[in-house]
């Protein structure tokens, strides 16, 4: 199995609440599943252009910007996994992340990461638990149609990394134990809250206004299925 975890920090090392517990979060998955692939990939300092709505996404299936947000959408479609995580700035996640999520809609529009198990993770410098980054980042990973656990937030100061026997540490490995569960069958773990419109049902439910709302959508499930393939191109 491969694990990509995308994540916004833009501190260096130990100096980053998210690194860190990204850190925590790999070593207790290969502790869990040694033979798992586990790769980060910081948003910080990669050419991600800001999404101006022009709506080739949605008919190509690309971006008109050739830049690094298209590779790191590829390594999310080859994965098994998929981690987002983000410090909370201002009770969100970051300008980094939300620049990189929206250029990611037609992985929302398309369900794309059907099949594939998601944990959404933040971390803030403050002791208390602030939650709206992760539940977001949770709300994104659903609207992409992966197995998303429960969202998982770490509030604490900036001295403090103990993952080990600590409250941090015990509910950081809940959340990866309920994570390499949606992996293996992400069945059990259907996304319960998302956002957005889901295109392919509402293509089967109403086929003719959908057929008209979302033209280059429709085009593209009509292909795929031509084809024989799901809409991220692996075999039904």
């Amino acid at each position: 199995m491969k694990i990509v975890a995308v994540h916004s920090s833009p501190r260096p090392n130990n100096l980053s609440h998210t690194r860190v517990l990204l850190s925590a979060v790999r070593d207790y998955l290969h502790s869990r599943r040694p033979d798992w692939e586990f790769e980060a990939i910081a948003l910080w300092g990669r050419r991600v252009s800001v999404c101006d709505g022009n709506g080739r996404c949605f008919r190509t299936d690309g971006c008109v910007f050739d830049d690094d947000a298209e590779q790191i959408i590829e390594q999310m479609l080859d994965a098994d996994g998929v981690i987002l995580a983000s410090p909370n700035y201002c009770a969100n996640v970051n300008s980094t992340m939300m620049t990189f999520v929206e250029r990611t809609t037609r992985l929302s529009h398309r369900r794309l990461l059907t099949g594939k198990g998601a944990l959404a993770l933040s971390t803030s410098a403050s002791p208390f638990e602030s939650t709206h980054a992760a539940d977001y980042l949770r709300r994104v990973l659903g609207s992409y149609g992966a197995s998303v656990v429960d969202a998982c937030n770490v509030g604490s100061p900036m001295i403090v990394f103990d993952y080990g026997d600590s409250e941090h540490g015990r509910m950081m490995r809940r959340h990866v134990d309920d994570f390499i569960d949606a992996v293996a069958d992400p069945r059990r773990h259907l996304p319960d809250e998302s956002f957005g419109i889901d295109v392919r049902q509402q293509l089967r439910d109403n086929p003719e206004f959908a057929r008209r709302l979302f033209r280059s959508d429709a085009t593209y499930f009509a292909e795929a299925e031509r084809r024989g393939t799901t809409a991220h191109g692996t075999h039904q």
